[in-house]
C-alpha cells in the first residue's frame, strides 16, 4: 500500500534529512595558519637522486635521459627504409602464417603486435613494393606517415619510436582506397 502524496511520516523523514544535512550558522570560519606565508617547497637537495642507466627488472628498459629525435636526412632515411622493409615483410600473402609474423613482428611496435597476431597474410592483396616510400606527414619527431606503392596500389604506413636512438617500428597499416 503507497502512502499518500502527503503524509506526516513522509514530512518528519523529509524535516530530519533536511536538518541534519545542515551546519549550524554560527560555527566560525577557518582561517589560515600565522606560520603560512606561501607554498612550502621541500629541500631538494636532501634527496638522493635517481642513479643514471637504471635497469628495470621487469621491461629491461634502461632509465634516464633519453635523446630527443629530431627530423634530419637522417631520421628520413631511416623512416623510409623502415617503411619499405615493414611493408616487404607484410606484403607475403604467400607464406604461411608462422613464417610471414617471424618476418613481420620484430618490425612492429607492441600495440600493432596485438592488432596483427591474427591476420591470415593470404588476405592481403600487396606482394611487392614497387617504388620509392614517401613521408607523407612529419609533424613529430616521433611518428611519421609514410606512403609506400606496391602492386596493389599504396599503402599507409605509421611508424613511431621511442626516442633518437629507437627504431622506427609500425604501427598502423592503411589499405590503399578501395581495398577492403
Amino acid at each position: 500500500m503507497s502512502e499518500p502524496e502527503w503524509s506526516p511520516r513522509r514530512s518528519v523523514v523529509t524535516a530530519a534529512t533536511l536538518t541534519a544535512c545542515t551546519a549550524p550558522n554560527d560555527a566560525p570560519a577557518p582561517s589560515p595558519s600565522a606560520s603560512s606565508s606561501g607554498p612550502i617547497y621541500p629541500d631538494l637537495d636532501q634527496f638522493t637522486p635517481a642513479p643514471t642507466g637504471a635497469i628495470d627488472a621487469d621491461s629491461g628498459e634502461t632509465h634516464g635521459p633519453r635523446p630527443v629525435p629530431t627530423w634530419d636526412e637522417e631520421s628520413r632515411e631511416s623512416a623510409t627504409a623502415a617503411a619499405v622493409a615493414v611493408m616487404t615483410a607484410y606484403a607475403r600473402p604467400d607464406l604461411p602464417f608462422e613464417q610471414w609474423w617471424a618476418g613481420l613482428q620484430p618490425l612492429l611496435d607492441g600495440k600493432a603486435t596485438q592488432d596483427y597476431a591474427y591476420m591470415d597474410p593470404a588476405r592481403i592483396v600487396a606482394s611487392s613494393v614497387t617504388g620509392t616510400a614517401v613521408i607523407t606527414d612529419d609533424t613529430s619527431a616521433y611518428v611519421a606517415f609514410v606512403d609506400v606503392p606496391t602492386n596493389a596500389g599504396t599503402y599507409g604506413v605509421v611508424l613511431s619510436r621511442a626516442d633518437a636512438d629507437s627504431p622506427w617500428l609500425a604501427s598502423r597499416f592503411i589499405l590503399p582506397e578501395g581495398v577492403n
